[in-house]
C-alpha cells in the first residue's frame, strides 16, 4: 500500500527499506512489514494478505511498543 503525510515521532524519517508492525485500524493487532520511502511518501509491503486496507485509513507503524510514525492511505 502506498501512504502519504507522514508524520514522524520516533525518527526524523527513514531512508532506507525499514521493518515495522503496521496497523491499519484502531483495533488491529497489526501486520510485520516493510517500509521503503520514496518521493511521495511511504511504500508498505507485506509478506502475508492484510485485509480492509481502505484509503483514507490511518496507518501507524510501529517498531516494539514504540510508534515510529504514521500517515494516511492513498491506495492497497
Amino acid at each position: 500500500m502506498q501512504v502519504t503525510r507522514i508524520n514522524w515521532l520516533k525518527y526524523a524519517g527513514i531512508d532506507a527499506p525499514t521493518e515495522a508492525i503496521t496497523k491499519i485500524r484502531y483495533k488491529d493487532p497489526g501486520a510485520h512489514s516493510i517500509l521503503t520511502p520514496h518521493s511521495a511518501g511511504i511504500a508498505v509491503q507485506f509478506p502475508g494478505a492484510v485485509k480492509g486496507i481502505a484509503p483514507g485509513q490511518s496507518a501507524v507503524f510501529y517498531e516494539g511498543d514504540d510508534v515510529m510514525g504514521g500517515g494516511i492511505i492513498q491506495r492497497s
